[in-house]
């Protein structure tokens, strides 16, 4: 047992068959019986959220059994997994941004997209699954995505036909080919972007990644992904004067524009810069208190720190890392958004939910999305009734387990093609009834939202993020300095 700043985390082995199951239905039962309790509360949301939740939550009671359910999540799970792993969506040990059978791109990667499918191996080899990667692949894997981090951060990798593949010796750029017989930056101006918010991502999941490494006795690993964050500066973006870090431009950090919204994803750059030791406890207090923090309604239902756009993963994104749902941004911003996505989706008559940015449907290309309430005057919705299902799969992160489980249940019954039998949810499917794309999908599968999706699961069962996450000193004190407040793990049961 390790014990550190209210952090209690019990080190064992690998889950089993058994505790998987037993995880998920403890996890069902818990969700369903507190998600009722805030859906019966008035003061917390409007007539027509009961009522959309109560339709959504009778598949769940009714038509379908917590075994069902077990089943759809442990289905989920292998599916994404499968995708995620297969030679079709990867080359030289990185992911297609995108994939399609009938659309050709998608061969190049991102820098968040990296850290996440480094982390998603961890997660499926401590599921214990008859599917999971055995740690010789895991190991083969994880080395191979940090030599090449390494290699493109230090310019050790000779070949640099597009100019140096990291920024300044330190971070990361926004785009890379990935097939090349070298992967390396792209050529395009828009490739050479220095982008905050993935970095950030990145250096997230490489200090999860770092301490699961040194916890389990895998010095090399650590020793790796820790000499890649250390040399992450996070300060080439942050602007003193203002107290604010800048989303990054070609080759250079401190240009396009201030990043002003506290519900915009950008808090974890924030959290992992003073987690790192670069900013003093004064300057990230300021550096929280100069983003914006304005409350907005949508009927009854306030949401206390309103992202601009609406994007549900701006707010449930950096829950992945940060234990967010015990916190008072939790309960009065992030559960409060996701009642609000349901019930701005039952007054629009789509039967569904999960607002977030996403591909369109068919070859269409990538689209903002987001559900009221917004900070921005425009409307959220770039494209009505478009729906992705990796939106539902962070709100497994919330108290609203059991609206998220039914709502993905609901888009891959009514519209069997959003999921396919091998390789799971497609990125989006069209739930207006009135648009003449009623019912069609996209032809893709994104990286991205179905990392998301298993990172989510990784979380829903075990806490795995979290649990490694908060064993680094910086990130425990970063969350006392952020919400004020210890925070309790779950106990993990690992076992040979």
């Amino acid at each position: 047992m390790i014990t550190m700043l209210g952090v209690n985390v019990r080190l064992a082995k690998k889950v089993n068959t058994a505790s998987w199951i037993l995880g998920f239905g403890i996890l069902i039962l818990g969700a369903f019986s507190v998600s009722q309790e805030i859906w019966a509360s008035p003061d917390r949301t409007s007539a027509k959220a009961s009522h959309f939740a109560n339709k959504l939550h009778r598949p769940f009671v009714v038509k379908a059994t917590l075994s069902d359910d077990i089943v759809f999540l442990d289905k989920l799970a292998e599916d994404t997994w499968t995708y995620l792993s297969s030679d079709w969506a990867t080359d030289n040990h990185l992911p297609w941004s995108w994939r399609s059978a009938t659309i050709t791109g998608g061969d190049y990667t991102n820098t968040a997209e990296i850290g996440f499918y480094a982390l998603s191996w961890l997660g499926a080899y401590d599921m214990a699954q008859p599917w999971s990667p055995s740690w010789e692949e895991v190991e083969i894997e994880i080395t191979a995505i940090l030599d090449r981090l390494r290699a493109w951060q230090t310019g050790s990798q000779i070949y640099q036909p597009n100019g140096p593949n990291a920024y300044n010796n330190s971070v990361f750029y926004q785009w890379y080919w990935i097939n090349w017989d070298e992967p390396v930056v792209g050529a395009g101006v828009s490739d050479h972007l220095v982008p905050s918010i993935d970095n950030a991502w990145l250096a997230a999941s490489l200090i999860t990644i770092r301490q699961y490494a040194a916890a389990n006795g895998h010095d090399l690993l650590a020793q790796k992904a820790d000499a890649i964050v250390a040399d992450m500066d996070f300060m080439l973006w942050y602007d003193a004067s203002t107290h604010r870090f800048h989303w990054g431009d070609v080759e250079n950090p401190m240009d396009g524009g201030e990043i002003d919204y506290y519900s915009n994803e950008n808090r974890i750059t924030n959290f992992v810069a003073y987690a790192l030791g670069q900013m003093s406890t004064a300057e990230f207090q300021r550096s929280l208190e100069a983003l914006i923090q304005v409350p907005a309604t949508y009927g009854a239902i306030t949401v206390d720190m309103a992202a601009w756009d609406g994007s549900y993963f701006t707010y449930a994104g950096p829950a992945l890392f940060i234990r967010e749902k015990d916190t008072f941004y939790g309960e009065n911003t992030m559960t409060p958004a996701t009642q609000a996505q349901i019930s701005y989706a039952q007054d629009e008559g789509y039967g569904v939910w999960g607002f977030s940015d996403c591909f369109d449907v068919a070859d269409g290309g990538y689209v903002q999305q987001g559900a009221l309430p917004v900070a921005s005057p425009s409307s959220p919705e770039t494209r009505p009734g478009l729906i992705s299902p990796h939106a539902s799969a962070l709100a497994l992160n919330t108290p609203l387990v059991a609206e998220a489980i039914s709502n993905l249940e609901v888009i891959s019954d009514t519209w069997s093609a959003t999921y396919d039998d091998m390789y799971g949810f497609r990125d989006s499917v069209m739930a207006k009834t009135d648009d003449p794309d009623y019912g069609r999908v996209s032809e893709r599968f994104s990286a991205l939202n179905q990392e998301w999706i298993f990172l989510s699961l990784m979380n829903t069962r075990t806490g795995f993020i979290w649990t490694y996450f908060y064993q680094d000193g910086g990130v425990l004190k970063a969350h006392l300095e952020m919400y004020g407040q210890r925070v309790y793990l779950p106990v993990v049961q690992n076992a040979d």
